[in-house]
């Protein structure tokens, strides 16, 4: 078995995995991704708020 029987094998796994997963569900898996991408980049946003009042209200912080 060489690396090129590998590199094939791979490809077509690839392959089989677009044509049987991503292609049935059309738009609605990038359209879910990017709306999961917004929620978790709002949380993190909140979260920073919340850790900059934390450290303006300490004055023990290095800075």
């Amino acid at each position: 078995m060489s690396s090129t029987d590998f590199f094939l094998g791979l490809k077509d796994l690839f392959y089989w995995l677009f044509q049987n997963t991503l292609e049935p569900t059309g738009e609605l898996f990038w359209m879910g991704s990017l709306l999961l991408g917004f929620a978790l980049a709002g949380y993190w946003m909140y979260r920073q708020v919340q850790f900059n009042k934390a450290a303006e209200n300490d004055p023990n912080q290095l800075k």
